[in-house]
């Protein structure tokens, strides 16, 4: 049999490329992402720089997680499970006051997205905070609407008890509402507010909601999760997520349609309808434009002070938690 020499550097050739992957692979820094929920807009900007190959130019290789809840999420990346996740400033407090160590290094929620929603009335007048009294919302067991909205009407100069605050799983929430059993539901912008939206139109019903930032409440919602650990040990590491996360953020705000098709084919049992209103959402509250850092992801400290100074009041917490230790703008 005649010996092809070309074949053989072909050959060579070709091994080499594959061990060049192979190396680049296995250098590629591994990262474990907690969605804290199911996947939807609000982690839009994660989803899709996974899927445009923003990580790997990078040189992360991120896998995502399903979550189960923010509390739980930002105890579990403190406790090593994983190594960042989407949670909020309230969570990141609670945490540290329990002896965490836990650190919120980049904002999407830039304003708080969490509203009351209830069901229009035709022909009704635009209803007040007032005229809720004595009525009934079905919040989250574990949400912390449980102890933010008794304090957030005492701000307002309600009552604690104008609510009838009602501990639920979350999964019933929308069914329980939309068949009258409460009279409220908490909704959140960018996650599960389109969700209750679109059942409702299916039924002939419309959403109406109230803001709480409408009525005083300035505080940060969700964003990056991280601890002072990994801070310390892999600064780098976290600069290279933040990066290319943000990233995907400014990618679904320039093209939302795409996002939106990019995520549902990763998760197919998603509505696109409901994943691109989800994402429209999430882009209007991203951008911080009165901050003076106009980054996506940047942290203003007066605002994170009155973050921690309403924290402090809704689930009667001392003095000894610094706002300067739950949040860093690393460099990035």
């Amino acid at each position: 049999m005649a010996f092809d020499f070309g074949k053989t550097l072909r050959g060579f050739a070709l091994a080499g490329v594959l061990a060049s992957m192979a190396t680049a692979a296995s250098a590629a820094e591994s990262i474990s992402f907690n969605m804290s929920w199911l996947p939807q807009g609000s982690v839009g900007g994660v989803l899709v720089a996974k899927a445009k190959g923003f990580y790997d130019e990078a040189g992360l290789d991120v896998t995502v997680y399903q979550g189960y809840g923010g509390q739980r999420t930002v105890n579990e990346i403190d406790q090593g499970l994983f190594d960042i996740g989407y949670g909020d400033p309230v969570s990141v407090i609670l945490n540290r006051a329990n002896g965490g160590k836990a650190v919120f290094v980049g904002s999407i929620n830039t304003v708080w997205p969490g509203a009351l929603c209830y069901l229009q009335t035709e022909g009704a007048a635009e209803p007040k905070l007032a005229d809720f009294s004595g009525k009934s919302v079905g919040g989250g067991a574990t949400s912390p609407i449980q102890n933010i909205v008794p304090t957030w009407l005492e701000q307002n100069g309600l009552p604690k008890g104008h609510l009838k605050l009602l501990r639920m799983n979350p999964a019933v929430i929308t069914s329980a509402f939309l068949e009258g059993q409460v009279d409220l539901a908490e909704c959140w912008e960018g996650a599960s507010l389109p969700i209750l939206t679109e059942n409702a139109k299916e039924t002939g019903k419309k959403i109406g909601m109230i803001k709480y930032r409408d009525f005083g409440l300035d505080m940060y919602g969700s964003g990056f999760v991280t601890t002072e650990a990994m801070l310390a040990e892999k600064p780098e590491v976290v600069d290279k997520f933040l990066d290319a996360s943000y990233r995907g953020y400014e990618y679904i705000a320039q093209h939302p349609d795409e996002a939106a098709d990019l995520i549902v084919k990763q998760y197919p049992t998603l509505k696109t309808s409901v994943v691109l209103e989800q994402i429209k959402q999430i882009n209007t509250l991203v951008r911080d434009a009165q901050a003076e850092n106009k980054d996506l992801g940047f942290v203003r400290a007066d605002r994170m002070e009155k973050t921690m100074g309403f924290v402090r009041d809704a689930f009667v917490l001392d003095d000894t938690i610094k706002t300067d230790d739950l949040y860093r703008n690393i460099s990035r």
